[in-house]
């Protein structure tokens, strides 16, 4: 086929070449079937891209895990000035508890006054009387 081809005219070769020449196509068309060291390079930049890919979700669950820490610190902060609000505030209620118990206990206390001392004030002058009779008419 050599001598055919110095001897050829132009175009005369295309049916007698073209399955030759696809043949050689279509082996040479994956450069990695071929090289041994292009597949191994193929090989290496998806190992990279892979590698690309896990650095960018490791980074991700990064800021994912700073963004969760960062609202952890503020419900702590959140809960000890509540814990602190509520601490005052039930002080609070309980002075008012307190000026309440003592405001009753006094109003009950003035009433049972005001009922009793002229009671006890009738008594005493009704006994200091009894014995002013007892003793005038012996």
């Amino acid at each position: 086929m050599g001598d055919e081809i110095k001897d050829a005219a132009t175009n005369s070769l295309n049916r007698k070449s073209k399955p030759i020449l696809t043949k050689f196509c279509k082996k040479y068309d994956d450069v990695n079937n071929v090289d041994k060291a292009s597949a191994l390079i193929g090989k290496v930049d998806g190992v990279k891209v892979q590698m690309q890919d896990n650095i960018a979700t490791m980074l991700q669950n990064m800021e994912q895990t700073e963004a969760i820490s960062d609202q952890a610190n503020q419900l702590n902060e959140q809960a000890s000035v509540f814990k602190k609000q509520s601490t005052d505030l039930k002080r609070q209620m309980k002075c008012k508890n307190l000026k309440m118990t003592i405001i009753v206990a006094v109003l009950v206390l003035g009433i049972l006054l005001v009922i009793l001392l002229p009671l006890i004030s009738k008594a005493k002058k009704a006994s200091s009387d009894a014995e002013n009779d007892d003793g005038t008419n012996p």
